[in-house]
């Protein structure tokens, strides 16, 4: 049995928390925006009517879908090849890619806009937000790709702190209007970008990939996937909206909002913080080692999703106790849908973990067919429970929607495995 020195017992000590400050730092890069994004979402409960708040939720999701599309498309590439990446690929793929696919799908946007909710100044406001989100989505992969966990966070925490700030003085300045969030996200996160800026190091940058066919090629089919579940969501909420009215659609869009804001605070922050370790897999050998590293992480995530399902709980549980006003009345006005909405919340986050080995096989289609199979699924359930028991049975059929995808993932691991 070796014996370790003082020096080889300090280095590797020294290792260790090098790696818990950078996991303590992409960590609170994900949990303070999610809490600033949760108390703008207070924020917006608060001073908006239960229709306004649908109305703002109804604009913003359509805008989402595209953007974390293009975004999903650029910022996954860039993960994954930053490392080969030649410096004029580099300022290609981080700025003028997802600049041009954003402005290229700007006008489908704005199109559907107007069918759907009718044009605006929320529409038009929705939609300057896409760009601006595909430049934050591929600059925060460049930044992780490069190990730069202080770029990160000061990506996402000052951007979420400056809309709230500016959302607030909005609304103390325009009143309760439904744009108001919308152009505070857009403004936080132009001046976020100006002031965050990547420095291109010559040999970080040294490789020879440019932004090629197969390079768009693996983040299209993780981009299909992110505009699968977007659709997912509005889809959602348009059938909460279509059999139970407008403002059950505001009341359902701020809890699930909320239940959304919490995972993000820490199963995502997880997922993200875990990053690291899921990379070096994607490099490592095939084997019994990998194999066992790869299911302590998904038995990491689990536990972390459990946690965050509990906490959900509780904080519905101290919102009612403590009585918060218009915030408690949409929180805890329908209990069994809010249970709902975590359960589902739950195994969608699980989901995200348990799709991780297909992912970093390059496999990224059979996600995509799974989450298309789990889009099906909803649509054809869920129109008719929420008929039966209004915003309650659109919840279920979410979390059906969520079962069926973790168990074609799994199935689909198994085959890619053997």
């Amino acid at each position: 049995m070796a014996v370790l020195t003082a020096a080889q017992l300090r280095a590797r000590l020294g290792a260790r928390m090098a790696d818990l400050r950078q996991l303590a730092t992409y960590l609170a890069a994900r949990v303070v925006p999610a809490l600033a994004s949760m108390a703008l979402t207070f924020l917006c409960i608060h001073t908006l009517s239960p229709a306004d708040y649908g109305r703002y939720s109804l604009t913003l999701l359509p805008a989402g879908v595209v953007a974390s599309l293009v975004g999903s498309l650029s910022a996954q590439a860039m993960l994954r090849y930053a490392h080969e990446m030649s410096p004029a690929g580099l300022r290609f793929g981080r700025l003028w890619f997802p600049l041009a696919a954003s402005l290229a799908v700007g006008p489908l946007v704005l199109a559907y806009l107007a069918w759907s909710v009718g044009l605006s100044a929320a529409a038009f406001a929705a939609v300057g937000l896409v760009p601006l989100v595909a430049l934050m989505d591929t600059r925060r992969s460049f930044f992780v790709a490069r190990g730069r966990a202080g770029s990160v966070f000061a990506l996402d925490v000052w951007r979420a702190a400056a809309a709230l700030l500016i959302a607030w003085c909005l609304f103390a300045a325009a009143g309760a209007r439904a744009e108001v969030p919308l152009l505070a996200q857009g403004l936080s996160m132009a001046l976020v970008l100006l002031f965050v800026r990547p420095v291109i190091e010559v040999a970080a940058g040294s490789g020879r990939r440019e932004v090629d066919r197969h390079y768009l090629r693996y983040g299209l089919w993780f981009a299909g996937w992110v505009a699968v579940i977007g659709v997912f969501a509005l889809a959602e909420r348009s059938v909460v909206e279509r059999v139970a009215g407008l403002a059950a659609s505001g009341r359902y869009a701020a809890q699930a909002d909320v239940i959304n804001a919490v995972f993000a605070a820490t199963g995502a922050a997880l997922a993200s913080a875990l990053m690291p370790r899921y990379l070096a897999l994607a490099s490592a050998p095939r084997g019994p080692a990998a194999a066992r590293s790869m299911r302590r992480l998904l038995l990491l995530g689990l536990a972390g999703t459990a946690a965050t399902a509990m906490l959900c709980v509780l904080m519905g549980a101290a919102v009612g106790a403590i009585g918060i006003g218009k915030i408690s009345a949409a929180l805890i006005a329908d209990v069994p849908t809010a249970l709902a909405l975590v359960a589902a919340g739950a195994v969608w986050a699980a989901a995200g973990f348990f799709q991780k080995p297909l992912e970093l096989s390059g496999q990224t289609r059979l996600t995509f067919a799974a989450s298309a199979i789990a889009l099906l699924l909803f649509l054809a359930i869920g129109p008719a429970l929420g008929r039966a028991l209004g915003p309650l049975g659109v919840a279920l059929a979410k979390l059906a929607a969520g079962l069926g995808f973790v168990l074609l993932v799994v199935l689909a691991t198994r085959r890619v495995s053997a």
